[in-house]
């Protein structure tokens, strides 16, 4: 296989979730790469490097490098014959996604190689490489079940597993009140008390240069969203689980209806 490989160009590929702590970085891995191809005589494309950082592996369509190269694989005349990654678990954590993609660019004349997992050209390189695969897909849903486990294990001790809502922040992993907004959030309240929509809410908050979050201004199925939160009486929902959370209330009293 290696006289095979002596001469094609080639093309990386590099990627780095953010959760898994035992990968290379993306530096590391296009050194292992180049070390790769100096050694087999494999000529890496100067702009040839296609890298997605902070990005899982286990869907192609949300990984736009990984797509770019793809459409790159299909111009013609065929620039490149070889794809090089450190790892297959790199090209894909999905069997079904990594058979349909390698498929596409066999048929397009170009092959996906692991530099770290050498696979010979005999038929059983078909069953060593679908071992592979199998193994990185039992992997990343198994770190899915223990970041899943985290999760939940950190909500039940009331810790922040969600977003900061509007009317609090998080610091040191613990949602605190942002003042102004938390006083927004009990005028809502007492608005609604006296009879207001939530329309009429949200025109009263924007006359008064209250914004959202995101800096916009309020519609009634914000006003509503919010006067429907748990999170405001102490709350957090997740999961399809409601508990009561470590942080300050902005409604003292118990919620009418959870």
């Amino acid at each position: 296989m290696e006289e095979a490989l002596r001469g094609k160009r080639a093309v990386c590929y590099v990627r780095v979730s953010t959760e898994e702590q035992t990968e290379y970085s993306p530096d590391s891995q296009k050194k292992a790469i180049a070390d790769y191809a100096d050694a087999h005589g494999i000529a890496l494309l100067p702009d040839g490097c296609y890298a997605d950082i902070g990005i899982s592996g286990r869907r192609a369509g949300n990984r736009p490098a990984f797509l770019e190269m793809l459409a790159r694989a299909r111009e013609r005349p065929r620039p490149f014959e070889l794809v090089l990654v450190w790892k297959f678990s790199r090209f894909s954590r999905s069997r079904s996604d990594s058979i349909v993609y390698k498929q596409q660019l066999r048929r397009l004349g170009i092959s996906v190689v692991s530099v770290t997992e050498p696979i010979c050209g005999d038929p059983t390189a078909v069953l060593m490489e679908a071992l592979l695969e199998a193994m990185d897909e039992y992997y990343s849903l198994n770190l899915g079940e223990e970041v899943r486990r985290g999760m939940r294990e950190k909500f039940r001790r009331g810790g922040v597993v969600t977003g900061a809502p509007f009317g609090y922040r998080v610091e040191q992993g613990r949602f605190v009140l942002c003042p102004e907004e938390a006083e927004a959030v009990r005028r809502m309240r007492a608005w609604r008390g006296e009879g207001c929509s939530y329309r009429e809410i949200a025109e009263r908050l924007n006359d008064g240069a209250v914004r959202t979050r995101r800096g916009g201004a309020f519609h009634g199925r914000e006003v509503s969203y919010i006067l429907h939160n748990p999170i405001y009486w102490g709350y957090q929902r997740w999961d399809g689980q409601l508990v009561r959370g470590d942080f300050p209330r902005i409604f003292p009293d118990e919620p009418p209806s959870l």
